[in-house]
């Protein structure tokens, strides 16, 4: 593969589609080439292993057989006659039998008289090893292999020596069933009824234990009082008919599994032993002022999806870890050349996040802005939003970290988007909207609302304004196929009834020659532009608010562009040949222009100065310039998890937002955004308000709060394809841990304060070891972490089974 992975036979069946498999064959060519090699250094010395090794295997039973005589006959006397086996050197005797071919079978045509001249014609070293009585030769190999199985350790070693059919078993090998409700938290002394909190407002309080205890219970069994019957998509946790028994069909426990059909799916923020919240916190002040003047109207809402986006390309900064060894990988005579270029990468990106790439010419001037940029971005100094410094992905499988995005919901530890097939056990954002929808009055024209109730009212306002009433209108596009792993399913179950994706473009693709793939998945997202376009002119001519969801995709393996788009040199030859990163940087100046393009465009329709941009990558790219390991596929290093996220509005202050966080915090903070700037009527806000304290994402408009009582803000990442390894950090502390949740894979401690690159890994086999080597090498405070992250990865990820509702035996 090209991520240089190794894919278990279990996890074959995953990509057995032709998505799938276009991922699979695309690197194919040296796959082939491999096993050519293989097979080409196997064939020459066949026939000699096959001799040595069957006298070997010979010998052994016949030694088995003669010791099993000698032991019959100690218990059944029988007349004595002499071993021959024994009275005749081992390899002496094996080579007066029939002589092998070099085919590997008996060739009953050559006389004794031939194998006495080949006899003689053997080596010095051959005729004295002739001598070496067979027991002797036969005794070192048994002990060799009893000392290997009692002294090697089980892991790697098991994996390295098991056999194919060994490994093609664990495909159809039934899985252990688990009871995820009986699933206990493992800090319990973080959770004592000391420790408790009472409700307030919103907040329904915190009060988790293994007993409904009276919050538990107030918080599970009355539904919110603005909730619309019948219960829309997204809200069935509220359906009591959906925890009726399945085994004897009356409302109750299970005693096969107890809990198990009361609490399936239903995610209870009282109950939650991690959660907490920063919603009692002040709004920071540099935007709580802008919100208190009644300056952010939020119309519409875009959440840009970045395929392979890494932060520290978002944008590129010179003097950067990854800005110099682009520099160290061209000559010194080139490098002020190589830099001008570089500099023009991702212009769009720094108007975007507001970081600047503080580019230089080696003579200290800047370098010459692009005569005609692509967005002329008319955002004031000072403002443009809050971007984070520090963001991770919640998965490097992309389905799972589109999902925690537009959900606000961990996805599961189990391979590739199972989350497809199950109802998310938070709402997603088209489903908040359609909520919206549904309670407020159908009025979709500007006319049919009184004067006298237009306005605005915004962070303590009493004026309305007039998009208030209108209906939301959600869409996605993406210019590669939605098929992938059920994309699409999940798409149309979270409430996107028009989508632009690959199929469509295929048919308009019949029509227009100058459309082109530029991957195994689809096309670039150019392609989308008209779509987009008409989008937006349509729901102003509705009086619609938007939400669009956009998916960008050339940024993925293999990183082509159109042939239209000129592509620059970055990479020089030092150090190697580096083709496949100077492919990917290539992309990513694509995306930059494609994405300054998009923002343009909002420019150009009327909508910037009310629409919310939301930027996120959904996960990282390491190559072998990163580590040793590349692409993403049980690949642990931080190259892939470290993620751009970035709320752009052109009347929010311009913050740097530090924070270990991922993307489930960006629907909350939408949902706080929107109350408090004003943006929906009175009872949307009450809605959206209550809502947000459901979640268990924290919003990134308050100051984060790393801990509470004791208890850390744990984050998780599931390393692609899902069930086999996910990754812990904590916002409190700069290490991170990568957890094995399936044998033959390793624990990985770092430490990113001081290691940020991870060069310097920790590897072990078992936790114990572990935990040992961190206390000798980091301190006990790194290794009290390094036990908590272990317990509590374990616990999360049966319980997001529990939340998700899944059961892998039943029919999906």
């Amino acid at each position: 593969m090209a991520d240089s992975g190794e894919v278990e036979w279990s996890d074959a069946g995953d990509f057995a589609n032709d998505e799938g498999l276009n991922v699979l064959i695309s690197e194919s060519s040296s796959v082939i080439v491999s096993g050519l090699i293989i097979l080409i250094v196997a064939w020459l010395p066949q026939n000699y292993l096959y001799r040595v090794f069957g006298d070997i295997v010979s010998g052994i039973g016949k030694r088995i057989a003669s010791v099993s005589r000698y032991l019959r006959g100690k218990i059944r006397p029988q007349p004595q006659h002499q071993d021959p086996e024994n009275a005749e050197p081992f390899l002496q005797r094996v080579n007066s039998e029939s002589t092998v071919t070099n085919s590997g079978y008996p060739s009953p045509n050559l006389s004794r008289d031939a194998e006495e001249k080949d006899s003689e014609e053997r080596t010095q070293k051959r005729r004295c090893c002739a001598f070496i009585p067979s027991w002797i030769i036969n005794t070192v190999v048994l002990l060799f292999i009893g000392i290997t199985w009692v002294a090697r350790p089980d892991q790697p070693y098991n994996h390295i020596a098991s056999s194919l059919p060994l490994r093609l078993s664990d495909s159809v090998r039934p899985k252990l069933g688990l009871c995820a409700s009986q699933n206990e938290f493992p800090l319990r002394q973080l959770i004592e009824k000391s420790r408790w909190q009472d409700p307030k407002g919103n907040f329904k309080g915190w009060a988790p234990s293994r007993e409904n205890n009276e919050l538990v219970k107030k918080y599970r069994e009355n539904p919110p009082a603005w909730l619309p019957n019948p219960i829309p998509s997204g809200f069935l946790k509220w359906n009591p008919d959906r925890y009726k028994d399945e085994h004897d069909k009356k409302d109750g426990p299970s005693n096969m599994c107890p809990n198990t059909w009361q609490d399936r799916g239903f995610y209870n923020p009282v109950n939650d032993p991690m959660r907490i919240t920063n919603l009692d916190q002040e709004i920071l002040a540099p935007i709580h002022e802008a919100l208190s003047n009644n300056s952010v109207k939020i119309r519409h809402i875009a959440l840009i999806l970045m395929e392979s986006m890494r932060e520290e390309l978002f944008p590129l900064q010179q003097g950067s870890n990854i800005h110099r060894f682009i520099m160290e990988s061209n000559d010194e005579n080139s490098r002020d050349e190589v830099n001008g270029r570089v500099s023009r990468m991702t212009q769009n990106f720094e108007k975007i996040t507001g970081k600047p790439g503080n580019y230089q010419s080696a003579n200290g001037s800047a370098y010459d802005p692009p005569a005609k940029p692509v967005w002329n971005d008319q955002t004031k100094p000072g403002f443009g939003g809050v971007n984070v410094v520090g963001g991770l992905t919640s998965s490097s499988v992309s389905t799972k970290s589109l999902a925690a995005a537009h959900c606000g919901a961990w996805p599961m530890a189990v391979n590739m988007f199972e989350e497809s097939e199950l109802e998310s056990y938070q709402p997603c954002i088209p489903q908040i909207l359609e909520l919206f929808n549904k309670v407020k009055s159908n009025m979709t024209k500007r006319e049919d609302k009184p004067q006298e109730e237009r306005g605005w009212w915004g962070f303590g306002g009493t004026a309305q304004a007039k998009f208030h009433e209108y209906q939301w209108k959600p869409a996605f596009f993406q210019a590669v196929t939605d098929h992938y792993d059920r994309q699409d399913k999940f798409d149309e179950k979270i409430g996107f009834d028009f989508k632009v994706t690959k199929p469509r473009l295929d048919e308009e693709a019949k029509e227009n020659p100058e459309m082109e793939e530029i991957n195994y998945f689809g096309y670039p997202e150019t392609d989308l532009r008209e779509h987009i376009r008409k989008f937006i002119s349509d729901g102003l001519a509705e009086d619609k608010r938007l939400f669009m969801s956009h998916f960008t995709s050339t940024t993925h393996h293999p990183w082509g562009v159109p042939k239209w788009f000129e592509k620059e040199k970055y990479m020089g030859k030092e150090g190697g040949n580096h083709q496949d990163l100077d492919k990917y940087l290539n992309t990513i100046r694509f995306t930059d222009a494609w994405l300054g393009e998009l923002m343009q465009m909002f420019e150009d329709t009327g909508i910037a100065d009310e629409t919310l941009v939301v930027f996120v990558g959904d996960h990282g790219q390491a190559f072998k310039e990163d580590f040793s390991k590349t692409g993403t596929y049980e690949n642990r290093h931080i190259s892939n998890f470290r993620v751009p996220i970035s709320f752009r509005h052109p009347s929010i202050p311009r913050v740097q937002y530090e924070a270990n966080v991922t993307s489930i915090s960006i629907l909350p903070t939408i949902l706080d955004l929107l109350v408090n700037s004003g943006s929906l009527n009175k009872k949307d806000s009450e809605i959206a308000f209550d809502l947000a304290h459901d979640y268990e994402g924290q919003s990134l408009i308050r100051p984060y709060q790393k801990t509470q009582d004791g208890r850390r803000a744990w984050n998780f990442g599931l390393i692609n394809p899902g069930g086999g390894m996910l990754t812990v950090t904590s916002a409190d502390a700069p290490w991170r841990l990568a957890v094995p949740l399936k044998k033959d894979l390793e624990y990985t401690f770092t430490d990113l304060g001081k290691d940020p690159l991870e060069l310097d890994a920790l590897d072990k086999w078992s936790i114990k070891s572990m935990i040992k080597a961190v206390k000798r090498q980091y301190g006990d405070d790194a290794a009290t972490w390094v036990k908590e992250a272990d317990e509590v990865a374990h616990w999360w990820a049966l319980e997001r089974r529990r939340l998700w509702g899944y059961n892998p035996d039943e029919d999906k």
